[in-house]
């Protein structure tokens, strides 16, 4: 994986890559989309929220090293917890709610060719319909929340 702490060959992949190549080789853990997944569509906004309440069972250290990873890619945010001062919420930056779309995307893959669990199917439904509107609005949702933090929201806000 890129160092981008370091800056390794950073401009060499940058520069160097196709778009999907550089995409795959930036987002391509299968990690990075489950935490996006909980973040934006289950309010899954702290470590221990998301390490205890996803379905793929993500370890410690593993997504301990995602959320730096995405951190460093622009895709998160840390903000700070009014009820708890060592509680550190992640917020979706733009460029992480920008690729909501594309999870949704996966899932209508996922559901035309395989069979994944069929109650989140039938919840994602209204989006796979290429509603442009429905996923307008849902990404607008998700500026208010994350980026403006203006509100909260409530589970399966977006059902």
């Amino acid at each position: 994986m890129l160092d981008l702490k370091n800056g390794n060959d950073e401009k060499f992949v940058e520069e160097n890559m196709c778009p999907i190549g550089l995409a795959s080789h930036l987002l391509g853990d299968k990690w990075i989309a489950i935490i996006i997944r909980d973040i934006a569509l289950f309010n899954r906004r702290t470590f221990n929220d998301i390490l205890n309440n996803n379905r793929e069972n993500i370890s410690s250290g593993s997504l301990s090293a995602r959320l730096k990873l995405m951190r460093d890619l622009n895709l998160l945010d840390i903000g700070t917890s009014e009820q708890h001062a060592q509680k550190k919420p992640y917020y979706l930056t733009e460029a992480g709610i920008s690729f909501v779309p594309i999870l949704f995307k996966l899932a209508a893959w996922t559901a035309e060719f395989r069979t994944p669990a069929p109650d989140i199917v039938e919840l994602t439904k209204p989006y796979l319909d290429e509603d442009a509107d429905r996923m307008k609005w849902l990404l607008e949702r998700l500026r208010a929340f994350n980026v403006h933090k203006c509100e909260e929201p409530e589970p399966l806000w977006w059902a």
